[in-house]
């Protein structure tokens, strides 16, 4: 891990936009993901606590609604109320809802059948989509040593 880290760390080096707090916020959540993967691993296959996909979301869900709703009224709340232009708009919050209960369930069945590092490794895959989508659409500047020590950063994981 501390060898992945190092390339990655390389391949930030020189970022145009680079951030502290941001690489703190993206370290903390990479370890509550993992976390929450191998608690649902725990939950879907070890004998005794054996739950199908539905009834995992049943309980997760509660639970990470509960984690993300108070920092939610205390972080983005108050700039929602001090924008005059903020409206509630049921269709889309109810797309983005079915989107979600979608991409949850579909982690739960592709860990439920699999492990907890799969889903990691499929997560390396949304990486360089997410790289590609930024560099493509967006025109977000992406400096030439970085596509080498991002594959390189990959291959300490054993994707490439």
């Amino acid at each position: 891990m501390i060898s992945i880290s190092i390339r990655v760390g390389v391949a930030t080096y020189g970022e145009a936009k680079f951030d502290n707090w941001g690489v703190v916020l993206q370290l903390g959540a990479m370890a509550f993901e993992v976390t929450r993967l191998f608690i649902i691993q725990i939950l879907l296959i070890y004998k005794g606590i054996t739950l199908n996909p539905i009834t995992s979301l049943y309980y997760v869900a509660p639970c990470c609604l509960a984690f993300l709703f108070f920092p939610w009224i205390f972080v983005k709340f108050s700039l929602l109320n001090e924008t005059s232009s903020f409206h509630f708009d049921f269709l889309i919050f109810g797309t983005n809802s079915l989107c979600a209960f979608a991409l949850n369930l579909a982690v739960l069945l592709l860990v439920g059948k699999t492990y907890a590092l799969t889903m990691n490794i499929v997560g390396v895959v949304k990486d360089w989509l997410l790289i590609a989508f930024s560099w493509s659409v967006i025109k977000d500047t992406i400096y030439p040593n970085q596509p080498v020590w991002i594959r390189v950063g990959f291959l300490g994981r054993g994707i490439l």
